[in-house]
């Protein structure tokens, strides 16, 4: 049995994309006769895991805080990393870099899941990856356009997975958006279309964030929550990341997604399912889309139908067998 530890910079039961990635994947990767263990920040109340989680807080202060992080695994999980027959970080390389140095010939596995919202992109953060792409023995990608702007080559690109449902649902006349309510998602240009009022329905925001207060002004603000239930009564949905996006193509919902930079563009464009997601870059870009997808039926139930199937050959055990034929490389 290969013993895995997992280098990871959030973990369940907090909400969020690598977190899912991880509860996903792992559970079908102990099936497979990995052993696996994680590293990750104490960033919870709950720290009760049907997982092997090994939790420490540091302060969020920039070099006194990673000096705080390398002394406390350091001082806590060195016998972890020693046992360990692979090393495994999702998108913290820096915190596994010095060790990376006392262990120069344990494997390691490096998956890069985003960018940090910046554009243009400082340059530091490119270095970083760079360093993580060199030390690394192999390397993932969630999406292409982390390589165009990254400017680095990845083992393997993924796109993330998801649970496609098995029976139909009757749609409401809800328009959904799912992510983080903030400058950077393309939310703004959603709520400035709302004003000119395309949709007639319902509108929903899954998620949190500085934006809440004026989200609240167009519809109902839920919070972070599981999106499955309103995903199952939407009829469009307004998407920001890639596991959203495969979520809502999953239960059958049109989805559109918004650009106000390059790489956020090259994200949608760069991907496979970027054919079938609508991506508009401006507020009366988003109204004129919302009301072709909503007097188009025809159009719309094609693409409807092509995303579903899609979907459904991205599942999780997929993504977990990926990094399993990995794990079997060393």
């Amino acid at each position: 049995m290969k013993k895995i530890l997992i280098f990871t910079p959030s973990f369940f039961p907090k909400i969020g994309g690598v977190e899912r990635h991880l509860s996903e994947t792992i559970p079908y990767l102990t099936r497979a006769g990995f052993s696996i263990k994680i590293i990750t920040e104490n960033n919870i109340e709950n720290k009760k895991s049907k997982f092997k989680v090994f939790r420490f807080s540091y302060p969020k202060i920039k070099l006194f805080g990673l000096l705080v992080i390398w002394w406390k695994i350091l001082k806590n999980y060195l016998s972890l990393i020693r046992e360990a027959d692979i090393i495994h970080v999702h998108d913290v390389f820096v915190w596994y870099l010095p060790f990376r140095l006392f262990f120069p010939s344990k494997p390691v596995v490096t998956t890069f899941h985003g960018w940090e919202g910046v554009f243009p992109l400082p340059q530091r953060n490119k270095l970083w990856r760079k360093l993580g792409v060199l030390l690394s023995n192999k390397t993932v990608a969630v999406g292409r356009y982390l390589e165009k702007y990254y400017q680095f080559k990845a083992d393997i690109v993924i796109y993330g997975g998801v649970h496609a449902p098995k029976t139909e649902f009757i749609k409401d006349d809800l328009l959904l958006y799912v992510g983080r309510l903030d400058y950077d998602t393309g939310l703004p240009l959603l709520l400035q279309s709302l004003r000119d009022n395309p949709w007639s329905g319902k509108v929903i925001f899954c998620g949190d964030g500085v934006l809440r207060e004026q989200a609240s002004m167009f519809g109902k603000v839920v919070g972070f929550r599981n999106p499955i239930p309103f995903l199952k009564k939407a009829k469009i949905v307004f998407a920001g990341g890639y596991l959203s996006v495969l979520e809502a193509f999953a239960y059958k919902c049109l989805v559109i997604a918004a650009y106000s930079n390059p790489l956020k563009r090259d994200y949608f464009s760069l991907s496979p399912m970027g054919k079938l997601v609508q991506v508009v870059k401006t507020s009366d870009g988003l109204t004129r889309k919302i009301k072709f997808l909503t007097q188009n039926k025809d159009f719309s139930k094609e693409k409807i139908e092509n995303a579903f199937v899609f979907a459904k050959n991205q599942g999780w055990e997929k993504i977990a067998e990926t990094y399993s034929n990995i794990y079997q490389e060393f």
